[in-house]
């Protein structure tokens, strides 16, 4: 399926996300994150969690109710319904600027949709995160933003980046070096190669 799925999470950033919201797009909230989709004047398409967060269950909105004492966290049983459901592209707004424990628990969520043979990318306000597996890919400019990658794995070789102020040759980028740390598109756009591993690509808005 080419539709996109776009879930609203629990961040307390209040604001426009840095990237935008496609139109036709299949709208999910997880617990709270109904306020973010209000905030931006989204009707959902379905409310799910256990709504502890929210603190109450919308019951004048398409909703389904989890136990409070589950395994997933409600943008990951939001994430399984979507993937029964046949999504394979995810947008998950709302995804930081709350605990530091929910945003690795929405990185590993990117991990988790990878091993289903999907793609997503967490979106807040002022920064936006994804991952790359070998291949090839572009990523426009954003005016005022960083460029930064980084390996997410232990090692990751292969690594090419044009288009930007500090580009890499067939480089190998570890995990305990942040070399591709702050860089710059100067082009309409990056283009990034990773040989092997799999590589965050993280947006940041330049404060």
């Amino acid at each position: 399926m080419n539709r996109i799925c776009c879930i609203f999470a629990g961040s307390p950033e209040v604001g426009v996300p840095c990237l935008p919201i496609p139109d036709d797009a299949y709208m999910l909230c997880a617990d709270s994150g109904l306020r973010l989709a209000e905030l931006l004047g989204i009707k959902p398409d379905l409310v799910l969690g256990d709504f502890d967060s929210l603190g109450k269950v919308p019951s004048d909105l398409p909703h389904m109710t989890a136990p409070v004492e589950k395994d997933d966290t409600d943008t990951m049983l939001a994430v399984r319904y979507a993937l029964a459901k046949g999504y394979r592209k995810f947008r998950i707004y709302g995804a930081f600027g709350g605990r530091l424990d929910h945003t690795l628990a929405n990185l590993q969520t990117l991990r988790f949709l990878h091993s289903q043979g999907a793609e997503g990318i967490l979106i807040g306000i002022n920064d936006y995160l994804t991952l790359q597996p070998s291949g090839t890919r572009c990523y426009p400019k954003l005016d005022g933003f960083s460029f930064s990658v980084f390996a997410a794995e232990q090692e990751c070789t292969g690594v090419t980046l044009s288009g930007v102020y500090y580009p890499l040759t067939n480089a190998a980028l570890t995990n305990t070096f942040p070399i591709g740390v702050s860089n710059q598109i100067i082009a309409d756009h990056a283009e990034v190669t990773c040989g092997t591993g799999m590589l965050f690509i993280i947006g940041s808005r330049i404060m």
